[in-house]
């Protein structure tokens, strides 16, 4: 699938061109320069051609402490592309910058398309003249942000790119599995990331907050295709020091609800704390598959103590993810950070599964044989259980009083699905409905 590279100096609206031609708001928008450090991807189609649409940090912001980290994304990423979509501000005019990233873009031989934007209304359209000097054949005004010449702009974009043919594969298949990592500030999720990856895919720093925005990446092992996230580190409090902060961290929430498994990344010096407890919470509410994998495990020193106590504070302060598989990990020196792709295959496998219908009735009959739950005088009394669905699993259980149904009997029946059916790594869902008359 070839791919198309939007660059562009900073706060020229390429983060909102990027959400306006895959229609939805991905990339995050906001006034502060420097908004968008790592590279976002998504894949387009329009009339019948497909393509990789890629988002870059803005060349040439030197205030930024991350300007040399982004300038090297963004080199990377022409590098790779097959084709440039230059994005300038036509509402402030003219910038040298713009004829020094042309510059670049030049010597790399690639194919470009101008979009003046901020092209807002018919009498801004003179201004578009003023970006011919920069010698691009194909240039067009546009307003990324009323949608004014987009269709147009993607017939220009498709017109260099030939029809994919039946062999062309996208390369996010809807049967990726799409992992999201996790975490709060600095526990080393980009890090990880980047082991996963074998590249520099995300800016790394001791920053707190260098990831502004979940992005995505593709990659393949052993056949299967993932689908790996990277979040901005969630924090415990509700407040946030300003809309930006909050921005990101709602960028981070609607990743989740999008994911299968989450990977929560801990960092093995720091501990578990009541900030993986609130995340441990967003992945239940989610209903997400997990693995915890705890960071930074070559400086831990007499390790196999301090496996005892991490597993005792998984079960006291992540009580809700008892059933998570766990995984010690270095990003840093990449100590079984591959080991993270079997694991999570493993837990997709569990958060898939459909059981035998007649096993399953077998084993929650016994169960409520064997344990019955009594109130008042009253019987809990299953009728029939089915499985309604996966992803996570999900048991509808026909009973006589629902409402008896507490939380402790729900653990109970979670309990003695999963001895006879496995589903470790992934939630359960029950659910009881009344059926019949009640005795």
């Amino acid at each position: 699938m070839k791919s198309i590279i939007i660059v562009g100096r900073p706060n020229v609206g390429k983060s909102t061109l990027f959400n306006r031609i895959i229609g939805r708001r991905k990339a995050l928008v906001h006034p502060e320069p420097g908004t968008t450090r790592d590279r976002n991807e998504n894949s387009v189609a329009w009339k019948g051609k497909k393509f990789m649409l890629v988002d870059t940090g803005g060349w040439g912001d030197e205030t930024s402490a991350f300007s040399t980290e982004i300038k090297k994304q963004l080199e990377m990423a022409l590098t790779m592309s097959d084709y440039v979509l230059l994005v300038v501000d036509g509402k402030n005019g003219f910038h040298p910058i713009d004829a020094e990233l042309n510059g670049v873009i030049r010597k790399m031989h690639k194919k470009v398309i101008l979009a003046v934007n901020k092209i807002d209304t018919q009498q801004d359209e003179n201004k578009v003249a003023d970006f011919y000097r920069l010698g691009v054949d194909e240039v067009l005004g546009i307003s990324s942000a009323h949608g004014k010449n987009i269709s147009e702009l993607m017939d220009k974009i498709t017109s260099v790119i030939e029809a994919g043919g039946p062999e062309e594969e996208d390369s996010r298949p809807a049967d990726a599995v799409r992992i999201i990592l996790v975490g709060k500030p600095n526990v080393g999720k980009s890090s990880l990331l980047n082991a996963i990856c074998k590249e520099e895919r995300a800016i790394v720093s001791e920053v707190a907050g260098t990831t502004r925005e979940a992005f995505d990446i593709c990659v393949e092992r052993k056949g299967k295709k993932f689908i790996l996230i990277d979040t901005p580190g969630l924090r415990r409090k509700r407040k946030f020091a300003g809309d930006l902060e909050y921005l990101s961290s709602l960028s981070a929430h609607h990743a989740l609800e999008n994911a299968d498994v989450a990977v929560l990344v801990v960092d093995a010096v720091q501990g578990i704390g009541e900030t993986e407890a609130r995340i441990a919470e967003l992945i239940i509410e989610n209903r997400l598959g997990c693995l915890v994998a705890i960071n930074k495990w070559d400086l831990i020193e007499e390790r196999e103590e301090a496996v005892k106590r991490f597993q005792l504070v998984l079960e006291q302060k992540l009580q809700f993810l008892w059933w998570s598989k766990v995984v010690f990990i270095s990003a840093k020196t990449g100590q079984r950070s591959e080991r993270i792709f079997d694991e999570v295959l493993e837990i997709y496998k569990e958060y898939s599964k459909t059981v035998d219908g007649a096993e399953l009735k077998d084993t929650v009959e016994r169960a409520f044989f064997k344990t019955p739950f009594t109130r008042l005088g009253k019987t809990l009394k299953l009728q029939r259980i089915t499985q309604t669905g996966n992803c996570p699993p999900e048991f509808t259980l026909i009973v006589n009083r629902p409402e008896m149904a507490h939380f402790s009997y729900r653990r109970h029946i979670s309990n003695v699905l999963r001895e006879k059916f496995g589903f470790t790594g992934t939630p359960l869902v029950l659910k009881f409905q009344r059926g019949g008359e009640q005795k």
